[in-house]
């Protein structure tokens, strides 16, 4: 089930916790060696050690017995992107629910999730393993608050469940839980699991749509499958670069990234490239895209590429191809 490479954008619900308590996340981000801008950056992927890593360090800082309730019901299907926008169009919650954790490297999941038919009721089990260790109580505490999360998102805020199960002890205080599910909480129990009414189940999200679900399915196996290799820098300066109009000087790139220039220019090292050769190749291309478009001068392109002038951006466009910006324009015409 779980993959070595995850989206680093799953830490934003223990986050969001740490600093309603008032705890500063820098020196856990520099102890995991994960930098600031990956909670920013979509497709930034750190591996599951780093995340285990991070929670038990913030666990530290929180000293919360109800850690994971606090987490889990902070989750709803916008913080899952492409895998919650398939999830929002499934056809029943049953089916919700089973597509979240399909691709745990998307929904950060850890520890093993199943659902259970008995009478009239449906449950959810969640199993700890032996990847997550000392961190099994609180997975399964924020997943089971994650569950509730969800279906009451989704089927109204007055939704509760039958009954909750947990075979770990029970805390110092158990009125923070029986607060938030509003149902019979048992600890010390045979197994960890959540009941609801089999009717529940049945109940379509409000977005419901066949097609829809189909396509962002797809979308989930395709992205699945490109985070099997680590993001590299070069990729993530190439994505700001265009992403950005004028382009950015350096300086305005290594503060967004909450980076020196020295580390980036390192780590762009590292991976065979520079920040120069990526300017160069993103100004070409965008050069090129503006040029092939009719009545924009010369010196609107300049700014947008973040020249000072349009004698500077003639200069530069003719050293990457050899054609001045109007003779490219000319051959384009031509062709």
């Amino acid at each position: 089930m779980l993959r070595p490479l995850r989206l680093a954008y799953g830490l934003a619900p223990v986050i969001e916790v740490l600093e309603a308590h008032g705890h500063d996340i820098t020196a856990l981000l520099l102890a995991t060696d994960i930098p600031r801008f990956a909670l920013e950056e979509p497709s930034y992927r750190i591996r599951f050690d780093q995340e285990l890593k991070f929670i038990r360090l913030a666990l530290d800082a929180l000293a919360l017995p109800t850690a994971g309730l606090e987490v889990g019901l902070r989750y709803n299907l916008a913080i899952f992107g492409v895998l919650g926008l398939a999830a929002a169009c499934a056809p029943t919650m049953r089916e919700l629910f089973h597509v979240v954790p399909t691709w745990p490297e998307l929904s950060w999941g850890a520890i093993e999730l199943t659902v259970w038919r008995t009478g009239d009721e449906e449950y959810v089990a969640f199993h700890e393993n032996a990847d997550v260790g000392d961190l099994g109580r609180f997975f399964v505490e924020r997943d089971t608050a994650a569950t509730l999360a969800l279906f009451r998102q989704n089927l109204g805020a007055n939704l509760n469940p039958l009954r909750v199960n947990f075979r770990h002890a029970a805390p110092p205080d158990r009125a923070p839980y029986e607060r938030y599910y509003r149902c019979p909480v048992a600890f010390e129990a045979d197994a960890n699991q959540i009941h609801f009414p089999r009717a529940v189940w049945d109940s379509p999200p409000p977005q419901a749509n066949a097609m829809s679900y189909r396509f962002y399915v797809n979308q989930c196996q395709r992205l699945s499958a490109v985070m099997q290799e680590p993001l590299s820098y070069a990729d993530v300066v190439r994505s700001r670069l265009r992403a950005s109009t004028p382009i950015p000087a350096l300086p305005a790139v290594v503060s967004a990234l909450h980076l020196t220039q020295r580390t980036l220019q390192r780590r762009l090292d590292e991976e065979g490239s520079s920040y120069s050769a990526l300017l160069a190749e993103v100004r070409l291309e965008r050069a090129q895209a503006l040029l092939r478009r009719s009545g924009i001068q010369n010196e609107e392109i300049a700014r947008a590429l973040g020249f000072d002038d349009a004698s500077a951006f003639s200069r530069a466009f003719k050293t990457w191809t050899g054609l001045s910006p109007r003779h490219y324009r000319e051959r384009h015409r031509a062709r």
